[in-house]
């Protein structure tokens, strides 16, 4: 498979993984701060946490995210990484994969093809 492929599709599932994952914490910031503002039950809110299985998500992606830019750097000229970070793969994100899936099975789901799209990285590093 070619390596702009293979660059391609593992960068976009990885930025659309981390960005889905930050989403899901910014759910639940706004979450804690709606249930602070309830006058009502202050003294009995609880402040709700980010599932650790998101944040283990969000923190693979921007891993596989990483590796997806050095697998790029070094086998595409190197305007073609630095181009595809700041504008493809965010358009990618907000045109297809935020339309795709909700935040929290969107960020499991993506940093699942993300690290799948790991795999002919690592046989190409290895060849």
């Amino acid at each position: 498979m070619e390596p702009i492929y293979i660059f391609t599709l593992a960068g976009a599932f990885a930025m659309g993984a981390a960005l889905h994952a930050r989403q899901v914490g910014h759910d639940v910031l706004t979450q804690n701060k709606q249930t602070l503002n309830t006058p009502d039950d202050k003294e009995n809110s609880s402040q709700i946490s980010v599932p650790g299985i998101y944040l283990a998500a969000g923190n693979l992606a921007v891993i596989a995210l990483i590796a997806t830019i050095i697998y790029g750097g070094q086998n595409l000229a190197w305007w073609i990484p630095v181009s595809f970070l700041v504008v493809s793969f965010p358009a990618i994100y907000y045109i297809f994969l935020s339309r795709m899936l909700k935040p929290k099975l969107g960020s499991l789901v993506y940093t699942a093809f993300a690290l799948i799209g790991l795999v002919p990285m690592a046989q190409g590093w290895m060849v």
